[in-house]
């Protein structure tokens, strides 16, 4: 399993943590040998003479870059009393928190896209996940190919939808999506050979916000080539209504 996988999928969701603490952790695993390490003890606790077989280092080596994530309070180290092989290493998901949380907010298409099992919703909710991402890259291209000209989109504190050029027109000062979690599988419902419906839950906020806020997305999909979007709606959502199935 890989390091970036193993964050996303096992570690909670932190995207207000220092922002210090995690360029610190982020700058550890810039090293090739210490990504090495963690992606070893993805597996689960390890002895040193394991971890050495696994990453392929010298017990000196390992013993350095060791010392350097424990000091950052990213691996425990614990003694290992059964059979007296030495210590055993493990990593601390809680202090991978930030970091888990800013993989996760770097990509909306593809946090969407592992919600489903299913390959054509995967594709579906990474279409959806592209415009919050295109917001963040500024990318108005996107928006301008995937856009119907007659799209409408409703945003929560707006006195009237958008259309597709005051839509374009903002793309390059609103701030990006960067604070979010889903919270229940995604809808996706397809109305005739054409159209898709997809409904998400979550928690969101932008890189202005001081919190995120529940909301329920909802997306129209025209399905011809190229596909566009139709329709966007944001709804706010009370934290009672996002514990069930979300229904599109």
């Amino acid at each position: 399993m890989s390091l970036r996988v193993w964050l996303t999928t096992h570690v909670g969701v932190s995207n207000f943590a220092s922002v210090s603490d995690t360029a610190t952790t982020a700058h550890l695993l810039g090293d090739p040998t210490r990504v090495r390490i963690f992606d070893a003890l993805t597996a689960g606790p390890l002895r040193t003479s394991e971890l050495a077989a696994a990453t392929g280092m010298t017990p000196a080596a390992l013993s350095r870059h060791l010392n350097l994530l424990r000091n950052a309070g990213l691996v425990d180290r614990s003694d290992v009393v059964d059979d007296g092989r030495g210590r055993a290493y493990q990593l601390r998901p809680a202090a991978l928190d930030g970091l888990a949380g800013w993989l996760r907010s770097t990509s909306w298409a593809s946090e969407l896209a592992v919600a489903s099992a299913q390959p054509r919703t995967r594709e579906l909710l990474a279409r959806m996940g592209g415009f919050l991402d295109a917001f963040a890259a500024g990318d108005v291209a996107f928006f301008d190919r995937h856009l119907r000209a007659d799209a409408v989109l409703v945003f929560p504190g707006l006195a009237k939808p958008l259309g597709k050029q005051e839509c374009l027109d903002s793309v390059a000062s609103h701030p990006p999506y960067r604070r979010y979690r889903i919270l229940a599988e995604p809808a996706v419902r397809l109305l005739g050979a054409a159209t898709t419906v997809i409904t998400v839950a979550a928690d969101v906020g932008t890189a202005a916000d001081e919190a995120a806020r529940p909301m329920f997305i909802t997306a129209v999909i025209n399905e011809h080539d190229p596909w566009q979007l139709t329709h966007l709606q944001w709804t706010p959502a009370a934290p009672t209504e996002t514990n069930g199935t979300v229904d599109g």
